[in-house]
């Protein structure tokens, strides 16, 4: 999508541009409410501060489980690797939420002891409690302490770049 056709972007589309060329993580972000799990994807998580741990989380207000989040609903971070590609596809793109439950399925999603899900085969799994939550425009930038964590493996990470997935020097179809 390019700035001219996003629908946030009134003025200044040259800026949108430049900041597509700012790579980051890619991540799924885990919650549950009323029994129902709500995920999404994202590419703003950062370290927030070491003492004690925490990281922030840029999310959209109407993401799926940004509520929740907001409102103290324990949540969790998958940081995933260059393989979850296919998955990421399914959980960004035209798909129904069955189909998404099912990608996560399908993907070995494992219930964390605080309820929500994490992918055993991320690179890191984060157990979160919201510390902070700052609106910015239609953003909530939100700062999780983490309770836990794990290391699963050492692979390639997936990124988001200038609109696509990449991992290193390599660029994956995006």
């Amino acid at each position: 999508m390019t700035a001219t056709q996003h629908p946030h972007v009134r003025e200044a589309p040259a800026l949108y541009d430049s900041f597509a060329q700012y790579g980051s993580g890619v991540t799924l972000v885990t919650t549950r409410d009323g029994g129902e799990d709500l995920f999404f994807i994202a590419a703003s998580v950062l370290t927030a501060s070491v003492d004690p741990f925490t990281i922030a989380v840029s999310m959209g207000r109407t993401r799926a489980g940004a509520a929740a989040i907001a409102a103290g609903a324990p949540w969790a971070v998958s940081i995933l690797a260059a393989d979850h590609l296919g998955l990421v596809r399914t959980l960004t793109g035209p798909t129904t939420r069955e189909e998404r439950l099912a990608a996560l399925a399908a993907a070995g999603a494992e219930r964390t002891d605080e309820g929500p899900v994490v992918l055993p085969d991320a690179l890191v799994a984060l157990a979160c409690t919201t510390h902070a939550v700052t609106p910015v425009a239609d953003q909530l930038l939100v700062v999780g302490e983490v309770r836990r964590g794990s290391a699963h493996r050492e692979s390639p990470p997936l990124l988001r770049w200038n609109r696509g997935f990449v991992t290193g020097a390599q660029t994956l179809e995006g």
